[in-house]
């Protein structure tokens, strides 16, 4: 699995733990970091610029890492 992917299954983990607005989160994740998640596979080639953005993106909505 790539890390991006596994990225996301943090993110989705995180939204489920704080009972919080799926669509909504991810929404404002892909909005400030470019990245769709639900476009992201286990399969998904890894790029390190978009990990970066999407790490940036989480830090700055949920105030976590991933």
């Amino acid at each position: 699995m790539s890390d991006l992917y596994n990225a996301r299954v943090k993110v989705e983990q995180l939204i489920r733990e704080r009972g919080l607005d799926e669509f909504a989160v991810k929404g404002m994740l892909s909005l400030r970091s470019g990245v769709l998640l639900s476009l992201l596979t286990p399969n998904t080639p890894d790029d390190r610029k978009r990990l970066e953005q999407l790490r940036a993106a989480v830090r700055e909505v949920l105030k976590a890492e991933v």
